[in-house]
């Protein structure tokens, strides 16, 4: 006949040993929790083992890390989370910050946001307007055009044309040639010959 070996057990949801249930080393079970106790050297008793069958994220009393950097993600491109909450007032992505002072207003870090083109922003409920480009320099809006060569062909730009407008019905065309030197032309035309 085999031998039956049983340790300290409760039967009894939410019962856990005490100090004086256990000697250090001692272990126990709770059979309706699902968990398994040690009393440790500090003669505090641990819980080492926890199989319930969910796990309540309800209410976290902790931060919540993973045990590895850089490796686990929050939900998938199919599994997605709806929204998120945050009382704190910045994300931190991997070094760009996206702040909010609370009042609604959003800051991005100071070196920018790269954003795709023809970007637009809602200006007034269901009124949206595009995202102009400006000059590095003088801040003056600008169109940036592609610039295709026979040698380059058509899929890729050989470079970008900056046209802007600094003040109405006049156009500036500012070239940057091969050589490094600069053509700027002003007129009252798009394009002077």
């Amino acid at each position: 006949m085999a031998t039956v070996i049983k340790i300290k057990r409760s039967e009894v949801a939410s019962s856990v040993p005490t100090t004086s249930d256990l000697e250090v080393g001692e272990i126990a079970v709770n059979t309706s929790d699902r968990k398994v106790y040690i009393r440790d050297s500090g003669d505090s008793i641990v819980t080492v083992a926890n199989f319930s069958e969910t796990n309540d994220l309800s209410s976290i009393g902790q931060s919540l890390l993973p045990d590895t950097t850089e490796t686990y993600d929050i939900g998938s491109a199919s599994k997605r989370w709806r929204d998120i909450y945050l009382s704190g007032n910045t994300i931190n992505l991997n070094g760009a910050t996206i702040s909010s002072d609370g009042t609604g207003a959003i800051t991005i870090s100071a070196s920018g946001a790269t954003l795709p083109v023809n970007s637009k922003i809602e200006v007034a409920s269901n009124t949206t307007k595009s995202i102009a480009l400006a000059d590095d320099i003088t801040g003056a809006a600008i169109r940036s055009v592609p610039f295709y060569s026979n040698s380059g062909g058509l899929s890729t730009p050989n470079a970008y044309l900056n046209f802007r407008a600094p003040t109405a019905n006049t156009f500036v065309a500012s070239f940057l040639l091969a050589t490094g030197s600069n053509i700027a032309a002003t007129a009252d035309e798009l394009f002077l010959f």
